[in-house]
């Protein structure tokens, strides 16, 4: 699927972005665990979670200038530094304002991990393989996401060290960054010359790549909106309709299984009948499946398969929208795809859960499927119309 002079690269990326996963996965509730066990209010974990977001925007928005300048993988080995560097002090950091500077350029630092990973993985794949090697990506990510809990709860053991070890982590990322080939000046502003191809656009604008990739950022934010609202919704309304807790909570863990597993299948599909079919395709599917989630339900023989294949399309929305991005853009255009990304990323994930939790107060919990099934709509439309688009001026 690569060629041999690029598997360092790819152990590279691969290696820090599972590392970014299980970081993420166990910090962010290690946070509030140990602030609520401080006498902190919901209110308090709410502001560092903000802040977070607001790092993660400013330096989302500085990474690919960044990276143009220092190279990508001098950057990546700073972020892994400060990550370090603002997750240890939490283990002695009383005050507020202490924990929200923290809990910024943690942000800080996560954000430009996501970018510059997406990127550097879109350049290393070949068109013909883009949609299987972004899949062990995106597949890896998730993952170390689910295993980050994990590692939460085994930390807990530990109260007096948890944060230590947490930042600690991230210092095992720099080996395999290490393990990248050192980078020539072109390398930041050319595509690699596996996937080279003359209408990639490689110096595009914020504005232009948002006029001419809307559907890639609508899939994100389908995505985000996905991940959160289910994880954090799911199990609430399965209680209601009936089912028990333990059973509930499993749930979201089937949805996740379903992502993971069933990601490069899927990536392999697209390069065998094409990336753009396959991703409306899948879109299709999730608008069809949404629907159906509180009859199926009530059928416990076809509810953990119906999550599984729902899982698995939603987030092969999302994987292939990384691998569009590396389809269409290169050099610093693709930098900028994937820093945009990554601030739809952020704001969906934030916006999503909000909407949904204010609109099934006041309407019910039919409203959490009605938001999802809205946003994968506006996705499939999206991506019809740029197809369809993209049809007419090649007939042209």
């Amino acid at each position: 699927m690569l060629p041999r002079s690029a598997w360092r690269d790819f152990t590279a990326v691969i290696f820090s972005v599972a590392l970014l996963g299980l970081g993420l996965g166990s910090t962010m509730p290690l946070t509030a665990l140990t602030l609520t066990a401080r006498g902190f209010s919901p209110e308090v974990i709410g502001w560092t979670v903000a802040a977070s977001a607001v790092g993660g925007v400013l330096a989302t928005v500085a990474a690919p200038a960044l990276a143009l300048r220092l190279g990508r993988r001098n950057v990546m080995l700073g972020c892994l530094l400060l990550a370090t560097l603002s997750v240890m002090p939490l283990q002695y950091l009383d005050s507020i304002a202490g924990w929200l500077l923290a809990r910024f350029l943690f942000g800080a630092a996560m954000a430009p991990l996501f970018v510059l990973g997406e990127s550097w993985i879109n350049t290393l794949a070949a068109d013909h393989t883009r949609g299987r090697i972004v899949a062990i990506y995106a597949t890896c990510f998730t993952a170390c996401q689910v295993l980050g809990p994990l590692l939460t709860d085994l930390l807990a053991r530990w109260p007096q060290q948890a944060f230590l070890w947490c930042g600690a982590l991230f210092l095992l990322g720099v080996p395999g960054i290490m393990l990248a080939r050192p980078e020539q000046r072109t390398d930041m502003h050319a595509d690699h010359p596996q996937s080279a191809r003359a209408d990639k656009a490689s110096s595009s604008g914020w504005l232009e790549i948002v006029r001419r990739a809307p559907a890639i950022l609508l899939g994100t934010a389908f995505f985000a909106s996905f991940d959160t609202v289910m994880l954090s919704f799911l199990p609430l309304v399965a209680m209601e309709g009936g089912m028990s807790q333990s059973r509930a909570l499993a749930s979201a863990s089937i949805l996740l299984a379903g992502d993971a597993t069933l990601q490069f299948g899927i990536g392999w599909l697209a390069d065998h009948l094409g990336r753009r079919r396959v991703h409306l395709l899948c879109g299709v599917l999730v608008c069809l499946l949404l629907p159906l989630l509180p009859w199926m339900m009530q059928l416990p023989l076809l509810w953990e398969a119906y999550l599984f294949v729902l899982g698995g399309c939603a987030g092969a929305i999302y994987t292939l929208s990384m691998a569009a991005s590396g389809e269409l853009f290169s050099g610093a255009a693709l930098l900028r795809i994937s820093g945009l990304i990554s601030l739809c990323w952020n704001a969906s994930s934030s916006l999503g859960p909000a909407a949904t939790g204010l609109l099934m107060q006041h309407a019910g919990s039919a409203w959490m499927v009605a938001v999802l099934w809205a946003i994968a709509l506006l996705f499939v439309v999206s991506g019809w119309r740029q197809a369809a688009a993209t049809i007419a001026s090649a007939r042209h």
